[in-house]
Order: structure tokens, then sequence, then C-alpha cells
């Protein structure tokens, strides 16, 4: 027994002598630095061929019946097994979704399909982000017009979305 209990005394001592995770000046200013680091390195990031290609897309907005409309226009690919086809792609698009990650765009695309937009699409940038195609338009008016039953949708939106997104050298 007097083995057993100088064991569990120095088990107690250890842990009290360990550090806890208590915060401190030095905790505080470790994370500083890391989230400045954080900040230079997207800013250096920028410099790079993926901030290149982020500042490849050309926005301009376009004006119709009074009302003013975000026009993006960035070339992009067809992602495979990602619902649609590559033929339904036209030159514009209205994009209801823009992620990092394939899963979640794939997610966004299955609940628009689901909505009643079923040639509902994923396509890619370079860099890859992916976006998310509620539908597909020959042209401006009928993408405007698709634009604006997007409200009437059970999807919160975040701004900048939804945006009509012009695929350049897709005309039909």
């Amino acid at each position: 027994m007097g083995l057993r209990r100088c064991a569990l005394a120095a088990l107690a001592a250890a842990i009290l002598a360990l550090p806890g995770c208590r915060t401190s000046e030095a905790n505080y200013r470790s994370a500083y630095e890391r989230a400045i680091g954080h900040r230079d390195s997207v800013a250096a990031l920028d410099s790079t061929i993926y901030g290149a290609n982020r500042r490849a897309m050309d926005q301009r907005s376009v004006t119709v019946d009074g009302r003013t409309y975000s026009v993006r226009t960035q070339l992009v690919s067809f992602t495979e097994g990602a619902g649609g086809n590559a033929e339904a792609l036209r030159r514009y698009n209205v994009v209801v979704g823009r992620f990092k990650q394939l899963f979640n765009a794939r997610s966004l695309r299955n609940r628009v399909a689901a909505s009643g937009y079923g040639d509902a699409m994923v396509v890619q940038t370079a860099e890859p982000y992916y976006y998310v195609v509620a539908s597909s338009h020959d042209s401006l008016p009928l993408a405007q017009a698709a634009l604006e039953s997007f409200p009437e949708l059970e999807f919160s939106l975040r701004p900048p979305l939804p945006f009509i997104l012009e695929v350049p050298g897709r005309s039909r």
C-alpha cells in the first residue's frame, strides 16, 4: 500500500507541476503573430499565379429596366461528376454558390437541383474555385430573368451571390 500511495503522490505532484491551459500574454502574443503572418501570406498570395487567377475575373455592372446586375467574366471548365453536362454550359450562368471544396459545391448543387433546377451543375476556375450554376443561358436577358427568381428559394445566399457569370467563348 505504501508504494501505491507514493506513486499516487508522485503522479499528483507531476500533474500540478504541468503548466495548465492558462491564458497569458505570451499565448496572446503568439496567436497575434500567427494571425499577422497569415495576413501577410494572403497578401503575398496575390502576387502568385493564384492571385493572377483571382484577378482574372472581370466584373462589370449592367443596368436593364432600372435594375443593376453584376456580370463577372471568367474562364471556367465543367466539373465532371457534379451534375449537369458540359454541353449544357452556356455563355451566361446564374451562380448561386462559390466554394473551395468540391464536396460543399456538390452538396449545394444537389439542394438546388432538388428545388427545381435539375440542370444545375458545378464549374471550376483554374485556382480552383467551384461555382454552383443553377441555370445556364444563351442571352443576358434570360440570365437576368433567372437571377430575379432566386430570392424565392429557401437558401440563404450571401453577397455577392447570386451573380451572373459570363463564360468567354461560349456562344450558342
